[in-house]
């Protein structure tokens, strides 16, 4: 008995060991803004795909939480891609560096996010170690991501992505959650797009239109996302939850419509950080603070079998 036991003992600090190998993960720069996590599958002696992720509106760092939620989304569908032979790697957004380098919040354009990911995506095509690079943009980042993506990528999935422009999706918003306020937005945007700037509209929406996001508004509301898509002329992949409360079933739609030879994925029950919702608003609602909760195995299946098939055509 004490032999075993003392077998045990030896033998659990290598078991454990061993899990922790299930993949390598290495913190890699890509240019002097942007840092994150590459993740790859533990034996990569041949070359891999790797997925780029480029995260959601606001200060969403590379593991897809912020200052109000913790959801490890983005941590936990990297690694449980690398268990499925794929390399990813997700950065954090100039955002968090603009206090380094003395970056003003005015200063800040749309256009920065976009130079930063065709950056990312510069670096990793110099090494020739992946056999495809994917871009997967989530949120405001599927826009990034697919403008980035053109004549650069191997192929791009859109992760709960808008089709409209993003004064259209608020306007669409504001009708529905706000009504009335729509109104106000509708000419603060509208002025915004002629004269650069927008000085008269409800105080209910200082969060939209105050002076320093107003340039990065200007710069975001240019880009149509559905008109960037259809100049993409690679694979595309477009998924959407149905319990997605932060980008309607109708985005996709305008996307589908825009490039139809596009795949398409919707997900019963899954809301927008491709988690299972069984209820209503406010089990949605909480879920964004609920990192124990899994990635769905479909979404994570929908990925895994539209990267895998690129090999194949290749």
């Amino acid at each position: 008995m004490k032999f075993y036991i003392l077998q045990l003992v030896i033998l659990i600090p290598l078991l454990l060991k061993a899990q922790e190998k299930e993949y390598n993960s290495a913190y890699v720069k890509t240019n002097k803004f942007t840092t994150g996590t590459l993740i790859t599958p533990y034996a990569d002696d041949e070359a891999v795909p790797l997925i780029i992720f480029i995260m959601d509106a606001g200060t969403v760092n590379r593991d897809g939480n912020d200052r109000m939620s913790k959801s490890d989304t983005f941590k936990k569908l990297s690694i449980k891609l690398a268990k499925k032979g794929i390399a990813s790697f997700r950065y954090d957004k100039r955002l968090f560096t603009m206090d380094k380098f003395n970056i003003k919040e005015h200063e800040i354009s749309f256009d920065d996010f976009i130079e930063d990911a065709k950056a990312t995506i510069d670096y990793f095509k110099q090494n020739s170690k992946y056999t495809n690079i994917i871009v997967a943009g989530h949120g405001q980042g599927s826009l990034i991501g697919m403008v980035a993506a053109k004549d650069r990528a191997d192929a791009f999935i859109s992760l709960a992505g808008n089709g409209q422009s993003i004064d259209f999706v608020i306007l669409d918003q504001l009708s529905r959650q706000a009504p009335g306020l729509d109104k106000s937005a509708a000419i603060a945007f509208a002025d915004l797009r002629k004269y650069g700037k927008a000085s008269s509209f409800d105080p209910a929406l200082g969060s939209i239109f105050r002076y320093d996001l107003q340039p990065f508004m200007k710069s975001w509301m240019k880009y149509d996302p559905a008109e960037e898509l259809s100049k993409l002329e690679i694979p595309i992949l477009l998924i959407q939850g149905e319990k997605d409360i932060q980008v309607g079933l109708t985005e996709a739609e305008i996307l589908q419509s825009k490039t139809p030879n596009a795949k398409q994925q919707i997900i019963p029950k899954m809301n927008h950080i491709f988690r299972a919702i069984e209820g209503g608003r406010m089990e949605n609602h909480k879920s964004y603070n609920e990192s124990w909760r899994e990635i769905m195995p479909q979404f994570i299946d929908s990925i895994t079998t539209f990267v895998t098939q690129l090999n194949v055509q290749d």
